[in-house]
């Protein structure tokens, strides 16, 4: 049998090809998050866009009709799904559905089964949830730029489709071996897919800078946020193969966003008690 080619350039003029190769509902998500951000978020508006991904329209539904939801009576329609679940966790229910949609694959180049990688993405959106709420920031971007900070894996996993040899996990750094094995790193390719797919500017930033919150001084403070959630989920069990080593100083971080030691640790609990109890819901979820 041949080796497997020790590299496999992913060309970025292609992005397009690659993104419609995965589940729409990320792109879906996008437009919803946009729409709330531009205070379009009218009940028509955001059941029409949920409309756009028949998937994602099952989802919604089966979660406005769950058990969880307490009626006894069904959602007849998108827009009474909406009202059920509510504005405000709506943005939670359509991340989740279209983060289920898209790390429903194992991705064997990066040893990561998509398991594993689910639960990285939860553990870190809800850590960005808290980090953001604690330092004055926007929940519902940091909720979703933890959710989709390994969008570019998925990409970059499916891309190398067998051809490339797994990450070797022998201390190279991720990004690294990533740049040299593709010529660009996950934060790369991910920022490309969120900008693509018209998600907020400052997500598009913070996937981009998430390895390096420092590259763009002044515009960087998601980013500084998605790396600290990026060890908290570590710390919770939720880390990625090759992962450990990219997040840094957690105490500096927490101190450059105004948070001290016992600040950060309350959040780090907060974060595991609320990941917990949306188990449920993101069981029922992924069972769709």
């Amino acid at each position: 049998m041949a080796a497997p080619l020790p590299h496999k350039r992913f060309e970025m003029v292609s992005l397009v090809v690659y993104a419609t190769k995965l589940p729409p509902a990320p792109q879906v998500f996008g437009r919803i998050i946009a729409a709330i951000k531009d205070g379009e978020c009218s009940l028509a508006r955001l059941a029409e866009l949920i409309r756009l991904d028949a998937a994602l329209t099952v989802q919604v539904l089966r979660v406005a009709n769950g058990a969880l939801s307490g009626f006894r009576s069904p959602a007849g329609s998108v827009e009474e799904a909406v009202l059920r679940i509510g504005f405000k966790e709506l943005h939670r229910v359509v991340g989740l559905c279209a983060a289920s949609a898209v790390y429903q694959a194992d991705m064997a180049v990066y040893a990561a089964p998509a398991d594993r990688v689910w639960a990285n993405a939860v553990a870190t959106a809800v850590a960005m949830e808290r980090l953001c709420a604690a330092t004055g920031g926007d929940a519902a971007l940091g909720y979703t730029a933890g959710l989709l900070r390994c969008i570019g894996k998925m990409a970059l996993a499916r891309h190398a489709a067998g051809a490339v040899a797994p990450y070797p996990a022998d201390g190279t750094p991720l990004p690294d071996w990533e740049t040299r094995t593709f010529g660009y790193n996950h934060a790369q390719i991910g920022a490309a897919l969120c900008e693509l797919w018209r998600f907020p500017k400052p997500i598009v930033g913070a996937i981009r800078d998430q390895l390096r919150p420092s590259a763009h001084p002044g515009d960087d403070t998601l980013a500084r946020l998605l790396n600290l959630a990026g060890g908290i989920a570590v710390g919770l069990g939720c880390g990625l193969p090759g992962e450990e080593s990219l997040w840094g100083d957690a105490d500096g971080r927490a101190a450059q966003a105004g948070l001290d030691p016992a600040r950060l640790e309350i959040l780090r609990m907060e974060t595991s008690l609320e990941t917990e109890r949306m188990k449920t819901m993101v069981e029922f979820i992924r069972q769709g």
